[in-house]
């Protein structure tokens, strides 16, 4: 940043430091102006970097010009005026390739690495220019697409027209670029550089504050930003403490950590963020803290123990004991690297230490293998060994291995399960307090003496020239030294793990002696499943010959081979959902009560209240509890701490916070602080019936036989088989239209049909089905859920009426169903084989899940199976069910609420169905099945931004939509996107801000008397049902329902299908930072299209405006924001 006749001159540099860090602008104006001085930074290391990349460059433009490309070099490094002549002149003259383009317009200004001449018409010709960005990184970074951005802009105001893609030329790809489309991050860029223009713009800036970032560690200015923390005694200093929390605080006048120190207890107020626990917890945080500074000597003091957790957790230790560490790299290719693998041990009472070095994909693998041979081998030995770990990374990162690879999966679950992983922060975090600002094992260590062999700021120098090198796919490149520096580290942290576990030993050895109760845990499952051995006898031949010729590299693999690879991964897809929710169980059991507050499984600062029902021995009690994240309904069963079968859910009610709990006899009497639900349901129909197809496959091969045709057209891609050999939708034909006709045209195989919001799926399917029925044809419908199976036969019978078609549904539904059949539905209450009968009767429909169709009594006994909701169907589920049908016919859309999956799958199989078929892409192409492109529910103003954001400008409005509108004063008048700013800080999910303006807004709407208009053009009066209120999560649901107890509020998941005049989608976090399950949940791109297709009329978004801030990483990060931003920019 530089400033040049009182204007500043920006650059993509600008930019970038803006996107990492507010303050930072801050900083650099202040620099500029000369206000500050820079700190010196040099790093010998970064200058080597520059000098690779200027080497990539020359080879990328090497390889352009060996194409006989024509090209001309703009010489020099600053963006003068004579460059920037040169470059115009060059893009007029059409020069194929212009190398270090200079740009400038306005206050901006950049060198572009290659300007590349593409066929477009533009104001220069009939041609046009593409930047194109040469970067050493494998992965690209957010950063470099901002960049490309503010290249792209500027070279649409030499060429009159904005550039549709950019590229980035990563290394190691024979120079194969990378295509960005530029509408998928144009608004989060105009968004960030509007920011970065405000912030210096003004004669007074706003002032910021250096609030800890990612960027810090990387930051010239960070010695200055932690120096000021410093002198402020800011709350972030407290360790463990949340932004929610020091929101919270500072709403009650505590600023500083010592104000948090002397903070009197029990707390005066009843918080509006979190628990009154959580906040006495960080109180006594910040004491110890200040007591350890005044006392200048590292002060700790033993928690009271506490049944199952802290000390309690420490096993007897074991001469065969093993203590683990990884290091790894997010940033390492698509999905980082566990680049070394190191554990500590004994033998012969000689301490060993063993570092297993993974530098590619197939070095990663053979590590996590050896590792996990060597701990079965050593457990030969010494069955009672542990492996101690600090924190959940090497658990976590030992669970993506398994998957990602598809090995050691048994041997993994088997130790898992048998609990031989101790996580020694969770033992320290229930069992310890100490003066320090972090808990990582490094703070702790003047705890208990240890002295490390390696020099730490050595060590971080090291670990940061090796990831680059493994980042620029360069191991070759990594210093011998550098190596030998990590590998003393790693060491380092493995001994420390022990020292750590003996002191902690000591100190519960201590506790002992004062007559103190400490347990050890009870042992855990280990040894092989029942059945396990007769399941992988059966399975490991078919995976065998399946992948027998298949290559590693998915690039090098046929169709033939790639469908086969995605079979035989796809049989174990089941067992890995099952060990992953026994994991969940595990872990879920493992909580406390304050930690279960913050779980969507959990239920905590329960208070019990009255006995409203039940018996004597079975009663039904009454509990309060305060608004959290909890995804709890009637019929969950609940477990307690410790995972002992609780009870049942008999009702909950979100607006009075309260739950009925039908209790197990033997839990009569106890009144838990908190309960988790978890529940299991055996899949063994469904992973018989992949078995089964996939011993069909080894037999007669993928491509052979008529048997098992929809699956293997699913796993193969085939395009629809239409027996006429017609297209899937002619010219000018009503995708209703040509659903009718194609569907009995279709003999075998599968038909995706993608229905985006309030297209008529359900109306289309309901059609398509009669059309069947007419022809003689069986027909089965499958989803997910009884009640979705249930809303398609609903439609089926409705359209039946309508027309006059003859037909007989059956369903089997879900247990306990007291409903009585009527003459087109009946129900299967009894068994499956009811079904089959009716079937092959006067039954011309059959609805049930994926248990019912994946039978084996269920091969082929269908003409046509309907997969309803399909994106949110797994392919392995499809597959299993597709044996029941000659023709598989998806109906969903993968641009709405997804697949939900626990496990951790090989690439390609962890997807819906839809998903798989669509490869990425947001709308099915016109040869590859049909896509519904009318909406009857969206005015044209709502439909242009969800057409534009979701569907690739290919979803249009119903003529008669654009007539919808509400009559109101105030915001929701007319139609259209809405944004409501609500100023709030600290909030995750839930923002009281938020539901007191949305309660204002809903109460106004409906004391005016507002009206709507239909698209049939008739008015009426707005009412408490014609407004839905969603919010991404249960706690916000919570506290707007307090607020509005009969008002149609909701999760995201709960509104997918339904509709209203108006919606207010509420997003409750504060910022990006703030939302407690990250920005994939928060800026999921499905759950936003979702919420805001709701309604007809009017979309309302209601938040902090911060959200529309995020600190992008990543380009898919740019890409969730950059939604949000273009909300933003269309709503008025």
């Amino acid at each position: 940043m530089q400033i040049q006749n009182g204007k500043p001159r920006l650059s993509a540099t600008d930019l970038v430091g803006y996107l990492n860090c507010r303050h930072l602008a801050q900083l650099e104006h202040a620099a500029a102006r000369g206000e500050l001085s820079r700190p010196k930074f040099f790093d010998p290391a970064l200058e080597a970097l520059w000098e690779r990349g200027k080497q990539h460059e020359l080879a990328y433009v090497d390889h352009l010009r060996a194409q006989g490309l024509t090209s001309v070099l703009i010489e020099g490094v600053d963006v003068s005026e004579d460059a920037v002549s040169q470059t115009v002149a060059a893009m007029r003259a059409g020069v194929e390739v212009i190398v270090q383009g200079a740009l400038r317009g306005g206050s901006w200004a950049g060198r572009a690495d290659i300007l590349r001449r593409v066929e477009t018409p533009s104001d220069l010709g009939n041609w046009s220019y593409e930047a194109a960005d040469t970067k050493l990184a494998r992965e690209t970074k957010g950063g470099t697409v901002l960049q490309l951005c503010l290249y792209s802009e500027l070279i649409g105001e030499v060429q009159g027209v904005l550039p549709v893609f950019a590229s980035v030329i990563p290394p190691w790809t024979d120079f194969e670029p990378e295509r960005y489309r530029l509408a998928d991050f144009a608004a989060y860029y105009r968004q960030v550089k509007l920011g970065l223009l405000g912030a210096i713009g003004s004669e007074e800036p706003a002032q910021t504050y250096p609030e800890p970032a990612a960027n810090c560690d990387i930051c010239n200015w960070s010695a200055r930003c932690d120096k000021q923390r410093r002198d402020d005694d800011h709350l972030c200093l407290v360790a463990g403490i949340s932004s929610m929390q020091i929101a919270e605080l500072k709403d009650h006048g505590v600023t500083t950590a010592t104000g948090l120190a002397e903070l009197p207890l029990p707390l005066q107020w009843k918080p509006e963020r979190g628990s009154k626990e959580s906040l006495a917890r960080v109180r006594e945080q910040a004491r110890i803290q200040l007591e350890t500074k005044a006392s200048g000597e590292l002060r700790h003091e033993l928690l009271a123990p506490v049944a199952g957790f802290g000390l309690n957790c420490l096993p007897e230790p074991c001469d065969g004991d093993i203590f683990l560490d990884f290091e790894g790299d997010s940033f390492v290719g698509q999905h980082g690297l566990e680049y070394l693998l190191g554990f500590h041990f004994h033998e012969n009472g000689e301490p060993h230490y063993r570092g297993l070095w993974a530098l590619d994909r197939a070095g990663e693998k053979a590590a996590f293998e050896t590792f996990i041979d060597f701990v079965l081998e050593r457990m030969e030995t010494y069955p009672q060994l542990h492996v101690y770990h600090y924190g959940g990374y090497e658990t976590g990162a030992l669970k993506r291995l398994m998957g990602r690879y598809g090995t050691r999966e048994d041997e993994l679950d088997s130790l898992l399960r048998g609990l031989v992983f101790v996580d020694l922060l969770s033992v320290v975090r229930h069992s310890l307090r100490a003066g320090v600002e972090s808990y990582s094992i490094k703070k702790l260590e003047p705890l208990y003496g240890y002295i490390r062999d390696a020099s730490l700021p050595d060590a971080n120098l090291a670990l940061n020239r090796l990831q680059v090198s493994l980042e620029l796919n360069d191991a070759a490149g990594i210093l011998p030294q550098d190596k030998q520096a990590v590998e003393a580290y790693n060491r380092d942290d493995c001994v420390s793990t022990q020292a750590l576990r003996d002191w902690l030993e000591t100190e519960r050895a201590k506790l002992l002696t004062q007559g103190i109760d400490i347990t050890r845990p009870e042992p855990g499952e280990s040894g092989p499943s029942e059945g396990l051995s007769e399941w992988l006898e059966l399975i490991t031949p078919l995976i065998e010959q399946l992948t027998a010729d298949v290559p590693v590299d998915p690039a090098e693999r046929s169709a033939d081979q790639h469908a086969r690879w995605l079979l035989a991964n796809l049989i174990e897809w089941h067992r890995r959902e099952e060990k992953a929710t026994w994991w969940e169980y595990f872990r879920l059991s493992d909580l406390s009560a304050e930690e279960l507050l913050d779980e969507r499984s959990g239920l905590a600062g329960l208070t019990f209240i009255e006995t409203v029902g039940g018996t004597a021995k079975c009663p039904v009690d009454r509990y309060s509890f305060p608004t959290q994240e909890a995804d709890i309904r009637a019929g969950k069963a609940l477990k307690v701490q410790g995972g002992q079968s609780f009870g049942t859910v008999e009702d909950i009610s979100r607006e009075q916070r309260t739950v009925d709990i039908k209790k197990a006899s033997a839990m009569a009497g106890e009144h838990p602080a908190a309960v988790f639900v978890h529940e299991f349901i055996s899949s063994k129909p469904m992973q018989e019936s992949l078995v089964r197809l996939a011993t069909y496959v080894c037999e007669n091969g993928m491509m052979e036989g008529e048997s098992y045709r929809a699956a293997r057209d699913m796993l193969m891609r085939v395009a629809p088989r239409i027996a006429d050999g017609t297209a899937v939708r002619l010219e000018g034909e009503k995708p209703l239209d040509a659903g009718v006709r194609i569907a009995p045209l279709i003999s075998a195989g599968v038909l995706p049909i993608q229905g985006p919001p309030g297209t008529g799926k359900t109306h289309t399917g309901g059609h398509m089905i009669c059309e069947l029925v007419r022809q003689g044809k069986k027909v089965g419908i499958v989803a997910n859920g009884h009640e979705v199976i249930r809303n398609l036969l609903n439609k089926v019978v409705e359209v039946a009426d309508e027309t006059d078609t003859p037909l007989v549904c059956i369903q089997k539904p879900k247990g306990g169903n007291k409903e009585d059949p009527t003459d087109r539905l009946r129900f299967a209450k009894k068994s499956n084989a009811e079904v089959f009968a009716a079937l092959k009767g006067d039954c011309s429909v059959a609805g049930g899940t994926a248990w019912l169709w994946s039978t084996e009594d269920a091969f082929e006994s269908l003409d046509v199976l309907f997969v309803d909701e399909a994106a949110q169907m797994s392919l392995a589920n499809v597959l299993a069910v597709s044996q029941a049908t000659k023709t598989l016919i998806l109906l969903g859309d993968p641009q709405q609420l997804d697949q939900p999956m626990q496990g951790s799958h090989p690439d390609g199989t962890g997807c819906s169905a839809l998903d798989h078929l669509l490869s990425g892409k947001q709308t099915i192409a016109p040869d590859e099945g049909l896509f519904l492109d009318v909406t009857w529910r969206l005015h044209p103003n709502i439909c242009a931004f969800t057409s534009e954001l979701f569907y690739e400008a290919k979803l249009a409005s119903k003529a008669e939509a654009a007539g919808q509108t509400v009559k109101a004063t105030g915001i929701a008048n007319g139609t259209g996107l809405r944004f409501l700013p609500v100023e709030h800080t600290g909030n995750q999910n839930c923002s009281t801000e938020e539901a007191d303006v949305i309660a204002e807004l809903v109460g106004n709407i409906l004391a005016q008397g507002a009206t709507w208009v239909d698209r049939a053009g008739e008015e009426r009066q707005i009412g408490i049902d014609d407004i839905l209120i969603i919010a991404p999560y249960n706690a916000q649901v919570f506290e707007i329902q307090r607020r509005l107890p009969q008002a149609r509020v909701g999760t995201v998941d709960k509104f997918q299908g339904q509709e209203a005049p108006i919606s207010i989608y509420s997003l409750a976090s504060s910022s990006h930072a703030d939302a407690p399950r990250g920005m994939e949940f928060l800026y999921s791109l499905n759950r936003l299209n979702v919420a805001t297709s709701r309604a007809k009329c009017v979309t309302i978004l209601v938040g902090s405006p911060q959200v529309f801030e995020a600190e992008c990483r990543t380009p898919r990060q740019m890409q969730l924001a950059n939604a949000f931003c273009r909300y933003l920019e269309l709503s008025s």
